[in-house]
Parts: C-alpha cells; structure tokens; sequence
C-alpha cells in the first residue's frame, strides 16, 4: 500500500531523508500527552431504539454500535534523556561534522536557548548530514523532538530536515519545510523494543543547501496513566446480542508508580444504562498490575449501557477515571439486525451471514455505472476464492458507480470495503467532486453522507480507513470511526499497519486490524518468518480479543527482488494462519503488482499461483472455522510454529511452520492414536510409528498442513 515504498528503510538503511518517507509523526509539544477530539461533540454516538426487546428482521431500526467513547487519557512525558539537548553546553553529547554543524550562541530559540546550526552542506559530502546524541534508549515508548528554523531553501517546496531514532520501528518527525519563524517538529509512540540499541539523530537531506538551526531537541519516556483498559468483550462494536455470551470482560492494566499502596487501591467496574440510570457495579480490592474485570450483564434489561472502570483510594475517593465504554444489550440474534458483523470468535459474517474466512485482495481500475464494466477484471479475480476486495480507485466514483461495482462484485460472491483513508480535507487525495455531490458540507459531513448512503448496500460490508497510517492519524482516525458506526452502524472498520508494534495505539479506532510484512526484498536470504512475527505481534496487541488480517506480499518489491514464488505465497499465508490470522489479504491485482505485468504468459503463471494457494485456504475454511482444539502432545520441535484444529467428521489438523531459515526436523507426537497423517499441500502420506508419532523435514520458512485420521 502507499504504493509500497517503505522497503527504502531496510535497503537503504540511513538514507530515509533521501527518500523523505516519513514514519510514526505526530504533530505537538513537549507538553503531557493527551487523548483528545476537538470534534467530537460534532458526532456523538446515536442512542439505540427504546425497543431494544423487539427489534427484529433484516433492518436497522436505529440500533447503535457501541464501543469506546472517546479516547483513553493520562498519558504524561518524562523528563528531556538527551545528553545536552538544549545546546546549552555546545556539542557536548553530540558526535558531528565541524565543518557542517557548530553551536550557535547568537540564534537562540523562543525560550532563550542556543542553536545548532547547519551550513555548508556540500561540505559534508553528497549524503544525509547527522547529528547524533550519545543517548542510547532502554526498551520503552518515548516522544521525540524540538525545534527547527529553515530561512533560505532553495527548494522550499521539498521538506529536508527532521529527527530520528534509529530502530525505533522507524520512528521519525514530520519532515520540514523552509521557514524565517521557529517550527516544532515531533514524533510520538516511538518503541524500543527489548535488545534495540538506538541513538538520536538529526538528519539533513544530502541534497539540500541553505542554512538550518536546531534548538531543544528531546528525548522523553512516555509515562502511562494510573491505569488502562480495554474491553475484551463484548469485541465488535459493544454489541451484545441475544444469542452470545453475557459476561463483559475488560482488561485492566494498572501503573500505580511508587506512591500509591495497593493495599489503598478499589478498582471499580460499573454499567448503568444510558436512559433509566439502571446499573450494576462490581469492585476489586488491591488489584493486581493486570487482571480481568467483569460484569454479568444476564439479568440485565436490554438497553444502552455506559462501562466505565474507576481507580478508588483508601476512603473511596476517585483518584483516575478511563472514558467509558458503551454496550449495545440486544435482545435479538445479529443477523436479525446487521448485514456484517464480528462475533466472539474474531470471525467475520457477511452476506449469508455465516462465519466466513477472509480471503481478500486488493485491485486499482476506473468506475462506471455499468457493472458490465468491471466484468473483465473481476472474472479475472474470481478465478481465486475471493471473497472480500479493496479498490482505491472507487473513492472517487459516485453512489451509483459503487452501486454497479458492488452488483458486478457479488456476481461471484465478492463483498466490498470502500476506502476512506482520503476523507480528509487536507489529505491530497480528498473526494472534493463527490464531497459536493453528496452535499456535504465539512469533511465530517461528508463521511456521514457517504457511510449513510451506503449503509443499505449489503455488499458493502465496511470501509478501509487507513493504509499504512503515522501514528498521528490514530485522534482522527478514532473520530471518523464515531461518525461511520452512527450511520453504518453494521460492518467493519479496517486498519492495515506496516510497524506491528503500533497496533496496541489502534486497537480501539478500528474493528479489524490488519499487518503487511512483505518480506521478499532481496534475491535471497529473505526473512520470510516475518509474516508470523508480525501476525502474531498484533494478536497478542489485541489480547486476541479482535480479528487480525495479514496482508500477503504479491508484487515484485524491487528491481532487484523476484515475485514470491508459489511455494513462498503458500508459506507465508499458512504462517498468518498459524499465528491467529482469521483472514489474509493479497497485494495486489492492480498498478505496481500483477496489473503491470505485461507478459501473458508469467502473468497467467502468477494468477495460477495465487488461485492454488488460496483455494487450498478456501477447501480448509470448515475446519478455520472452527476453534482450535489441543491435537499434539507438545511443540515438535524449537523452530516449529503449529496451531491446531478438529473437523466436524472428526479429523485432526495441524498447520505448521519453520520460524528457522534452515531445514528443521519435528516430530509431532498425537494425544490419541491415528490411522493416517496426510501433508494436504501434494497429498504426501506420511509414516505412523505406534500410532501416534510422526516425523517430518521442514525447509526454511516451509508451512504444512497435517489432516490426521
């Protein structure tokens, strides 16, 4: 996505600034961190119908989501970690060229401090030009930044300068344009990750030319609040439904520092509903630092609740509050109501209204009102098992073009996730031609026509409001999402992230939270276990409480690189799986993937790749369906990755991988004995010793799927 021009970071290596791709910025101060909305008193969730007991058949009947009300709160900063940040001691701390960068003590900052100045840069060679602090960050989550003044560009269209920090899972500031006035720049939610060594950086683009000041550059540690929560269920939009469990769960996370005795401490969990003030209430006395809180909702009349968690002291005073979340009890079965939902399972429903496995893929192409249209493409496409589709190319089209893009769609059974990661006024991209069609008004006028438009079109099964996002996008991201589930209140936001550690910042704007690896980069040597690294890394973020999606690399990456081969495209689908991937996306049918392949014959090769793995995902969807279920006795062996399944007729599963780039033996020893073990990928028999134990050689990277009867 975006065009996939991230991998600059892993080949490149310094040269970001070159390549001015930016990553992880977030606009602001120094200042304590808060959660804020400027807006949201513009969109407040709708209420829910008074007849929450009768509502039935296929139809909306002003039915509500639910979910967090508005962004968590507490965050603070620590104090500034860097060795001289200010400059007030000239370039102690800081290792540079004297030839390009020295302290200036006449060009002081707003707040009085000195500068450091940059000039001279072709003095320093052709490359980015550093400043690099001797500060070396221990594992954490931290905020960057400073000031920077940038008078005389020659190019003042092209942003030059910022601050990084090297393995902060590229982490970086918003790049700068020239400017005669003091400009802050930051970063926010940089993560170090245990065993990371990573300085601070100031970096100017090779290229630039001109004079740059630096002033009160920091490094500060992100304190988290007195406590967190995150509601675990009900985990698709506070949606309660009839036929569901009944106990609300909500994790709590609490930081209470060293001065507060947790013999002092009530953590307080309440529900009272939104119109009658009923409520129930439960406590927990010297709560650990994380637990389970929950609430029994079964007596419970139906009805709009607010669950709000609240830190209690020794005589019962608040000493911290989290925004509530808000839970929708209906007394009806969801299909009765949405035309797409999550149930408890992180499983999808749509169009039937069964569970279904996502098998989704991405495609670029024009619009029209003509389904016939679209018929080319899409016959194309259907030759896999598709059953879910992203286009970006649609954002621009009229109600009636989505219209006929969906008919065309659902021909073959293909549902849609129009994008909306551009309904912004200042985003490029921004739909202006269709914001006045629709007749809106303000940006947040228009996603609310737009979802409203939509919302009876069953095809479409939610939006797609961010690829690839800066942290920065989460505020508004989480806006937009208050405003979409109050006009479309069925369906499912998605996310997809290219830095795994950012999922938990995103986990409550969005329904469904997607990764893409794309690991094939270089000839060889690729680290293709990635694809379960980071599939994995936004389960555990999400405390397995909401569907993750990985994206699935299908395009050639670089010149240099190749497509992934068949075998490749199968591994790394089956390590999502592996993981707790309830549905993998493919990238892409369109521009810069199999769209530009000209050759006939090496593209009708690649979709064949592409429609095999995928059918062998689509033959297994029963048995992913269902839960996982203990088949092995232990792990085959240290590098060997296995999740585990029974069919309805009672067949056994195991879908395994190799984490280890060279050739592993496992040997998988069964809970109860077997008459057969088939590798389903070739059908391969494999020998049974005693019944229950089998061996087998795994390449590096390699996925297999046992069926054992």
């Amino acid at each position: 996505m975006n065009w996939r021009t991230r991998g600059i970071f892993r080949i490149a290596g310094i040269g970001i600034f070159g390549s001015l791709l930016l990553a992880g910025s977030w606009l602001g101060t120094p200042a304590p961190l808060r959660a804020s909305n400027e807006r949201r008193g513009e969109h407040t969730a709708q209420e829910a119908s008074a007849n929450f007991e009768n509502l039935s058949g296929r139809k909306r009947a002003n039915i509500s989501a639910g979910g967090l009300e508005a962004p968590e709160t507490g965050w603070s900063l620590g104090e500034n970690l860097l060795v001289n940040g200010d400059f007030s001691k000239g370039l102690e701390g800081w290792r540079t060229s004297a030839r390009c960068f020295h302290p200036d003590f006449l060009t002081r900052a707003p707040n009085g401090k000195p500068s450091l100045k940059m000039e001279n840069t072709y003095s320093c060679g052709p490359f980015a030009k550093l400043a690099v602090n001797e500060f070396v960050a221990p594992p954490g989550v931290y905020s960057i930044g400073g000031e920077i003044k940038a008078p005389d560009l020659i190019d003042p269209k092209m942003p030059i300068a910022g601050a990084q920090m090297d393995l902060f899972t590229d982490c970086e500031t918003q790049l700068v344009n020239g400017s005669s006035e003091w400009l802050e720049f930051a970063a926010k939610h940089c993560i170090v990750a245990p065993g990371t060594n990573s300085p601070f950086r100031i970096a100017i683009n090779g290229k630039s030319s001109g004079s740059f000041w630096f002033a009160n550059m920091y490094v500060r540690k992100e304190i988290a609040p007195l406590f967190e929560t995150f509601m675990l269920y009900p985990n698709h939009r506070g949606y309660l439904f009839a036929d569901q469990a009944q106990e609300v769960r909500v994790a709590v996370t609490l930081n209470p520092g060293p001065y507060l005795r947790r013999e002092d401490l009530v953590i307080q969990l309440e529900a009272v509903r939104s119109d009658s003030g009923a409520k129930t209430d439960r406590t927990y006395k010297s709560p650990p630092d994380d637990f389970t809180a929950t609430l029994d909702f079964g007596p419970l009349p139906a009805g709009a609740y607010q669950v709000r968690a609240t830190l209690l002291g020794r005589n019962g005073e608040v000493l911290f509050e989290q925004p509530p979340y808000r839970v929708v009890k209906v007394n009806s079965e969801p299909g009765a109501l949405l035309k797409a939902w999550i149930d408890d399972r992180n499983l999808a429903h749509f169009g039937d209204g069964a569970p279904h496995f996502v098998i989704g893929i991405y495609d670029t192409s024009g619009y029209s009102n003509s389904p016939e249209y679209y018929a080319r493409a899409i016959n194309e496409i259907s030759q896999a098992p598709i059953n879910m589709l992203i286009n970006y190319m649609i954002t621009n089209a009229p109600i009636s073009a989505i219209n006929a893009y969906t008919d065309a769609l659902q021909e073959h059974g293909i549902f849609f996730l129009p994008s909306v990661n551009n309904f912004y006024e200042d985003a490029r991209w921004y739909p202006r031609g269709l914001a006045a069609k629709l007749g809106a008004s303000t940006q947040d006028d228009f996603t609310a026509r737009y979802a409203s438009a939509l919302e009876k079109n069953r095809a479409i099964v939610g939006y797609y409001v961010q690829d690839e996002p800066k942290v920065d996008e989460v505020a508004r991201t989480f806006h937009q999402y208050q405003i979409i589930k109050a006009n479309d209140p069925a369906g499912f936001n998605l996310v997809v992230l290219d830095r795994p550690r950012d999922v938990q910042f995103w986990k409550d704007a969005v329904d469904v939270v997607g990764v893409d690896p794309y690991p094939v980069w270089l000839p060889v040597e690729n680290y293709i276990a990635e694809v379960g690294d980071w599939t994995r890394m936004a389960v555990q973020a999400v405390h397995a409480s909401r569907p993750v999606w990985t994206v699935i690399q299908f395009y050639q990456a670089t010149a240099i690189a190749s497509w992934p081969t068949e075998q490749q495209l199968h591994d790394m689908s089956w390590m999502a799986i592996a993981e707790g991937a309830s549905g993998v996306f493919y990238w892409s049918h369109g521009m810069r993937a199999l769209g530009w392949v000209r050759d006939p014959a090496e593209k009708a090769a690649l979709l064949g790749s592409l429609v095999r793995v995928t059918k062998e995902i689509k033959d297994l969807e029963p048995v992913l369906l269902r839960p996982d279920t203990q088949v092995l006795t232990a792990k085959p062996s240290q590098d060997i990755v296995t999740r585990e399944k029974s069919g309805a007729d009672g067949a056994r599963y195991v879908i395994a991988y190799n984490h280890g780039s060279a050739a592993a033996l496992a040997r998988f020893v069964l809970q109860s004995p077997a008459q057969s073990v088939t590798v389903r990928r070739g059908m391969v028999k494999v020998e049974i010793k005693d019944g229950k134990t089998f061996e087998d050689e795994f390449d590096g990277y390699e996925a297999k799927v046992y069926e054992i009867r």
